[in-house]
């Protein structure tokens, strides 16, 4: 419990201090230095019964009239520089950053190539991250494609497996990181093969999108590469023609979904991934994601062209609107956006529902929430806007398990209780214990700083794309939401 002392020189002399700032009557009397203490904390003693908090209520305060609804916050000195610096209350510093990477494993292995292709079909294809696709056809496409041709880029598909297998069974080692490097020098080989092309084309797409998988799969000090893996896959698309790509093999719009998956958080992690004196990281984009070449459930395909159009209009929204009819303007799409992501196809939750259908509701919740927040007033339905976070909020604990880290992180940001930020933690806890699941340490580092501020600001307000681009750009690598 605070409590307000006399000063450190009365206490060390053993005498009563009257408590007179800036300097009290023993120390001016005696010519001695008053050393001041402001707070501090005293913690009750093993028999003392008074462990209660007791704060004052500001006259404005909603709480006045009670004793107190004060409560302790757990939080950091980022955590309390980040505030100050959200508020403006302080000049702005750079503050240190999150470190979310994983331990090394010293174990020097030698796990023959067929264990790992064996072991990356059964156990590890499982935990690519997808949203609507089957992982294990995806895992025997990636295997069938890499074995067509003895080229470098069908070893640097091939080795590229094998890096990402060697990965998920023992975690962050030598093995992986040697396969990986030999992979990358595959793979710069194969551009120059004179006979590269179409099958080159596609296992370059494999590729890159496996050595992205191996860097999300678990935070190291080389998963902000991830984005650089995909721009690399989207430029070999774009250089390409899709048509004679689809002509060659049917497997190319596995590999696009795939891909489509992977870009749309990518788009929302780089909108709000900030970090003060750096260039900004470059976002290429391909027109090659339409329903006539996807493979996607309907749903899920819409989902993920609607939150491309909710990032880009949360990105031009940062722009002001130079005109009255501007704004109106941008509030007309920003509602009809709402809309067509309220009426996406996705079938109504009863209490039958499967995990597959309640992870596409929260997904839906989750984009409505985003659009909501981050429109910063312009929809301003504040009861069906906390209809959807209870919804969600009731769909959690129904969960076996979400893989889907995109969802699991906007919801989160809404957990204002205890209780609710339990139910976050519990779904994440489920899902980690699954052998298909990715690491959550970074979405789970980023939400406790999302939560600090959350204390920290009490009735005041901040800016909710503000607090979302500085937690995140605490990240010491650009966050994967996949």
């Amino acid at each position: 419990m605070p409590v307000l002392n006399g000063c450190a020189t009365c206490k060390g002399r053993a005498i009563s201090c009257d408590r007179t700032k800036p300097n009290c009557t023993n120390c001016s009397r005696s010519n001695r230095k008053c050393q001041w203490h402001n707070l501090k904390l005293s913690w009750p003693g093993a028999n003392d019964r008074r462990r209660a908090v007791v704060s004052k209520s500001s006259p404005s305060s909603p709480t006045q009239g009670r004793i107190s609804d004060a409560r302790f916050v757990h939080t950091t000195h980022r955590d309390m520089e980040l505030y100050h610096n959200l508020t403006g209350s302080v000049p702005v510093r750079t503050l240190s950053l999150l470190d979310a990477s994983t331990c090394w494993n010293p174990s020097e292995l030698e796990t023959l190539d067929s264990d790992l292709l064996e072991y990356f079909c059964c156990v590890a294809s499982a935990s690519l991250a997808t949203f609507g696709q089957d992982t294990t056809n995806l895992g025997k496409i990636l295997l069938r494609i890499s074995l067509e041709g003895k080229t470098a880029s069908a070893a640097a598909l091939f080795q590229a497996l094998i890096a990402f297998s060697s990965l998920h069974r023992y975690g962050l080692q030598s093995q992986a990181v040697e396969a990986k490097i030999a992979a990358l020098g595959s793979l710069a080989q194969g551009s120059f093969e004179p006979s590269f092309g179409a099958i080159g084309a596609i296992q370059h797409i494999g590729t890159g999108m496996l050595l992205c998988s191996f860097e999300v799969h678990q935070a190291s000090c080389t998963s902000g590469q991830w984005t650089q893996y995909l721009d690399g896959v989207k430029t070999v698309i774009n250089a390409s023609s899709i048509k004679t790509l689809l002509q060659f093999s049917s497997d190319v719009t596995v590999l696009l979904d795939w891909l489509h998956y992977h870009d749309v958080p990518a788009r929302f992690s780089l909108l709000h991934w900030k970090r003060e004196g750096a260039s900004e990281l470059p976002f290429i984009r391909t027109d090659h994601f339409c329903p006539q070449i996807s493979n996607l459930p309907p749903p899920i395909l819409s989902m993920l062209n609607l939150l491309s159009q909710v990032c880009d209009t949360v990105s031009s929204s940062a722009i002001s609107p130079e005109t009255s009819d501007d704004v109106h303007d941008h509030k007309s799409f920003v509602e009809v956006l709402d809309w067509r992501i309220r009426s996406l196809p996705i079938p109504k939750v009863t209490e039958d529902s499967d995990d597959a259908t309640l992870v596409m509701k929260l997904y839906q919740l989750a984009m409505l929430l985003y659009l909501n927040r981050s429109s910063e007033g312009l929809i301003d339905q504040p009861i069906r806007t906390q209809q959807q976070i209870d919804q969600a909020f009731a769909i959690l604990p129904r969960l076996s398990s979400c893989k889907q880290q995109f969802p699991i992180y906007i919801i989160g940001c809404e957990s204002r209780t205890d209780e609710q930020r339990a139910v976050i933690l519990d779904v994440i806890l489920r899902t980690e214990k699954l052998s298909s699941s990715r690491s959550f340490n970074q979405c789970k580092r980023l939400l406790q700083a999302s939560w600090a501020q959350d204390d920290l600001a009490g009735w005041n307000n901040i800016s909710y794309r503000s607090k979302l681009s500085s937690t995140m750009g605490l990240a010491e690598i650009v966050p994967a939401f996949v």
